[in-house]
């Protein structure tokens, strides 16, 4: 009775070291460290009071940078996780600004490109106020934060940020070897 165990044993130890990857079913996509998910990208709020170019840094240090905008849905998606992650503060540093133009066009610092979708607050942009762009709050005293709009500030003026990174996308894999067992994540 132990031939075919030994047997059935020996059968499953020659497949097994025939087997280098086995690729799961999908890729998966996150955000690394205390970054979170939000609307297609990994954020994470920092409620440190930094002017710009500290956040910028400060940003810079864990390997993203300062937010930008694309869109309302994204504007959406990112006014409710801030309502819930940071509810009481209501402005926010973005990676918008027009440093070193003399024109009314606004850039996106992380991308480098020119900042097409920027909703505003009443009255922005206020060039005189400065050259960056804050996330600010909307809110009355009864209701709270109702959601958030752009505005100007002088990039010295102290106030929190959001910090953005792209999301990774890893494919897990599994080595078997004769002796050895490794889970292994490639980054794509």
């Amino acid at each position: 009775m132990l031939w075919p165990k030994l047997i059935g044993f020996a059968v499953l130890s020659l497949l097994l070291a025939q087997l280098q990857f086995i690729p799961s079913d999908a890729a998966v996509s996150g955000c690394s460290d205390n970054f979170t998910q939000v609307a297609g990208k990994c954020l994470f709020a920092a409620n440190y009071w930094y002017n710009w170019y500290q956040a910028e840094r400060h940003c810079r240090s864990l390997g993203a940078g300062l937010f930008n905008l694309q869109n309302q849905t994204q504007l959406q998606q990112i006014s409710d996780w801030l309502n819930a992650t940071l509810p009481y503060t209501i402005e926010f540093w973005t990676s918008g600004n027009k440093l070193g133009q003399y024109g009314a066009n606004y850039y996106w610092q992380n991308t480098g490109e020119q900042a097409h979708y920027l909703p505003w607050a009443n009255g922005q942009p206020l060039a005189a106020s400065g050259d960056c762009v804050t996330l600010f709050a909307n809110y009355t005293y009864y209701e709270g934060i109702l959601g958030y709009n752009l505005v100007v500030r002088n990039c010295t003026h102290p106030s929190p940020h959001v910090c953005e990174k792209q999301t990774q996308i890893t494919d897990n894999r599994i080595c078997l070897k004769t002796g050895s067992y490794e889970n292994v994540q490639v980054l794509l």
